[in-house]
C-alpha cells in the first residue's frame, strides 16, 4: 500500500520509480536537500524529490537506504508542500529543545502557568479573534468542530503565535467540563511546570498534548478527536 495521502493507491515499485523518472521526472535538489536526516549514529538517510508535471511531486525512498530503498510515491503539490514545511518545523523545534508537547507550548506560551487564572479571557479573545460568536462556545464537542475549522482557516503559524494559550484553555475547560475535573498545575521538583485538568485519583488529562498533536499533524485540525482521545486514554487508566 502506498502512503495514504500518495496518488498512488500502491508504492511505487523501484521499476516504476525509474520508469518514471525517465519519462518525466526532474530532480528537486533544493526539496531533496531539505529532506536528508543525518542520525546520532552518523548515518545518512537520502531520500530524493522529484517534480512531475500537473503540480505533482515524486518521493522516492533513499537507494541506499535500509528500508524500501528506491520506492516512491507520488504527491499532490499542496500535501507535499505542507510535509515539507512540517519536517523543517519539526526538526527546528528539536534543534531548539521544544520537540515535546510542553516545552513547545511554553516556547509559544503568553501566559505560562498564569493561563488557569485567565481562562475567561482567553475564551473570549478565542471567539473574538477567530470570529465566532460566544454562545458557541458551549463546551461540547461540537463547539471543537467550530473552532478547529476556524483555527484551520488562519494557519498553524498564526494559531503558534497568537492563539496557543487560547486553544489550549478551551480545550482544557471542554475536558475538565467532560470529566468533572480542576485546572491544577504540574510543579514536581525536576520538572517543567505547566497546566493540566486533574480528575479522579491521580488522574492527569492534557489539554496542552491536545492542541500540539493537532498543530504538528498533516491532517486538518480536528481538536474533537483528539480531546476525545485523551478523555479516553485517561478513563482507560482509571479502570
Amino acid at each position: 500500500m502506498g502512503n495514504k495521502n500518495s496518488l498512488n493507491h500502491k508504492r511505487l515499485t523501484r521499476k516504476q520509480v525509474q520508469d518514471l523518472i525517465e519519462s518525466e521526472g526532474k530532480l528537486h535538489e533544493e526539496f531533496t536537500k531539505i529532506f536528508e536526516q543525518t542520525y546520532s549514529n552518523e548515518y545518512k538517510y537520502q531520500p530524493l524529490v522529484y517534480e512531475l508535471p500537473n503540480d505533482r511531486f515524486l518521493f522516492v525512498f533513499d537507494p541506499k537506504g535500509y528500508s524500501i530503498p528506491g520506492k516512491g510515491d507520488i504527491y499532490a503539490k499542496e500535501y507535499f508542500l505542507k510535509w515539507l514545511k512540517l519536517t523543517q518545523r519539526t526538526r527546528e523545534d528539536i534543534a531548539n529543545n521544544r520537540g515535546n508537547s510542553v516545552s513547545h507550548w511554553e516556547y509559544y506560551s503568553k501566559h505560562k502557568i498564569e493561563l488557569v487564572n485567565n481562562i475567561d479571557e482567553l475564551i473570549n479573545e478565542l471567539a473574538e479573534q477567530l470570529h465566532i460568536y460566544r454562545h458557541q462556545l458551549d463546551l461540547s464537542y461540537i463547539s471543537l468542530d467550530v473552532v478547529s475549522q476556524k483555527a484551520e482557516a488562519y494557519g498553524i503559524d498564526y494559531i503558534e503565535t497568537s492563539l496557543y494559550d487560547n486553544l489550549v484553555a478551551y480545550v482544557g475547560e471542554v475536558i475538565r467540563h467532560k470529566k468533572n475535573g480542576q485546572w491544577t498545575i504540574n510543579s514536581s521538583s525536576g520538572s517543567e511546570n505547566y497546566p493540566y485538568i486533574s480528575a479522579g485519583v491521580n488522574g492527569v488529562l492534557m489539554p496542552i498534548n491536545v492542541v500540539w498533536q493537532e498543530l504538528s499533524s498533516l491532517n486538518s485540525i480536528d481538536l474533537r478527536k483528539e480531546a476525545a482521545n485523551e478523555i479516553r486514554r485517561f478513563s482507560l487508566k482509571q479502570r
